[in-house]
C-alpha cells in the first residue's frame, strides 16, 4: 500500500499559523532562574531536550507576573511519575498523548505520539477524538496513515447493507455514543468500497485517527483486524515532524546559545541565557553572555 497523507476532512484538522507572534510583551527580568530551564532531562525511556520543556519549570516570580516556557510553547512535556516508569505526556488541543520517542536528528526531527485513552482501552479501545494541533511547530509527516471509525450506526434506522459486516467491529469495547447501534473501522483502501459518504449518513459520530502507515499496512491483512488489530496499530502510535524556528528573534537567539521564551500565546519574550541571564542588548542574543554550546536540535 502506498505512503500518503491523511485525507480531510475526516481525518486531521491541522490549525496553520498564519502569523508568527515576535512581540516582546511584557519583557522578562534580566536575569532568571536557570536551574528552572534543564539541558536535558529523562523521563522513564524518553530523552527531553530544548526546543521540548518540562512543564512545571517555569513560573511566576516576584519580578515577572507571568509564566514562560523554555521552549517552544507547544512543546511543552509533561513526566508523570518517577523512575524508569515515568511516562512523559504532550497535550494537543486539550488532548493527552504520550510520547514514545523524539528524534533530535537535523535530517529527520520527529516526535512519536500515542493517544492516551487507547492505551487504557484494552485490546478494542474506542477513539473518543481525532488529531488537531497549531502548525507552528508541529506537522503532520508521509509515515502516517489513517483509521476511520464510525459509532452509533444503523441503530433503529434502516437494514445494515450487508457488504459492510466485514468492516464491523465485533469486540467488546465501550463505544463513545451512547444508545446503541454497531461500529466500523476503515483502513484508507476501505472509502471507497464501504461507500463511506452513505455510511456516514447512518452513523452518529465519524472520528479518524493518524496512525503509522508502515504498522498498518501489515495489520490490515490480519484476520481479526476488527477484532482487536485495529487496536495494536493505534496502540503503535503516529509521527508528527517538529521543526526550529526560522522566523523572528528565536533564531538569533538559538544561534548564540540561548533558549527562546514564550508566552502561553506564543509570543517572544526573551532569550534564556545559560548563565541566568536574559539576552542582550534587546533580549534576543546570549553571544555576549554566554559561551554556552549550540542549542540541543542543532544536533
Amino acid at each position: 500500500m502506498a505512503a500518503h497523507l491523511p485525507r480531510l476532512p475526516f481525518l486531521l484538522f491541522v490549525f496553520l499559523a498564519v502569523h508568527v507572534p515576535t512581540s516582546h510583551g511584557s519583557p522578562l527580568p534580566t536575569t532568571y532562574d536557570s536551574s528552572m530551564c534543564l539541558e536535558s532531562f529523562w523521563c522513564g525511556s524518553v530523552e527531553i531536550r530544548y526546543p521540548f520543556y518540562l512543564a512545571n519549570a517555569t513560573k511566576a516570580t516576584s519580578d515577572y507576573n507571568g509564566n514562560y516556557s523554555c521552549g517552544y510553547t507547544d512543546l511543552e512535556i509533561s513526566c508523570l511519575g518517577e523512575g524508569p516508569s515515568a511516562s512523559p505526556v504532550i497535550r494537543l488541543s486539550g488532548e493527552t498523548y504520550t510520547v514514545q520517542d523524539i528524534s533530535y536528528d537535523s535530517d529527520n526531527y520527529k516526535v512519536t505520539l500515542v493517544d492516551r485513552d487507547v492505551l487504557v482501552g484494552g485490546s478494542c479501545p474506542a477513539v473518543r477524538h481525532g488529531v488537531t494541533f497549531d502548525g507552528m511547530w508541529l506537522h503532520n509527516t508521509s509515515s502516517n496513515d489513517d483509521l476511520t471509525f464510525y459509532f452509533g450506526c444503523y441503530s433503529g434506522g434502516p437494514r445494515m447493507p450487508a457488504g459492510l459486516h466485514k468492516y464491523q467491529i465485533d469486540c467488546n469495547f465501550e463505544s463513545p455514543v451512547p444508545g446503541g447501534g454497531v461500529a466500523f473501522v476503515l483502513t484508507p483502501d476501505d472509502h471507497d468500497k464501504a461507500q463511506e459518504h452513505d455510511l456516514a449518513a447512518d452513523c452518529h459520530k465519524v472520528v479518524s485517527v493518524l496512525v503509522k502507515n508502515e504498522v498498518l499496512e501489515v495489520a490490515r491483512t490480519w484476520t481479526n483486524f476488527t477484532s482487536g488489530a485495529y487496536g495494536y496499530v493505534l496502540k503503535q502510535g503516529f509521527e508528527l515532524g517538529w521543526s526550529p524556528i526560522e522566523t523572528g528573534p528565536c533564531p538569533q537567539c538559538e544561534e548564540s546559545g540561548g533558549k527562546c521564551a514564550y508566552r502561553q500565546n506564543k509570543t517572544f519574550l526573551g532569550c534564556l541565557c545559560s548563565d541566568g541571564k536574559v539576552g542582550y542588548p534587546d533580549g534576543t542574543d546570549c553571544s555576549g553572555a554566554s559561551t554556552a554550546p549550540a542549542p540541543a536540535h542543532a544536533s
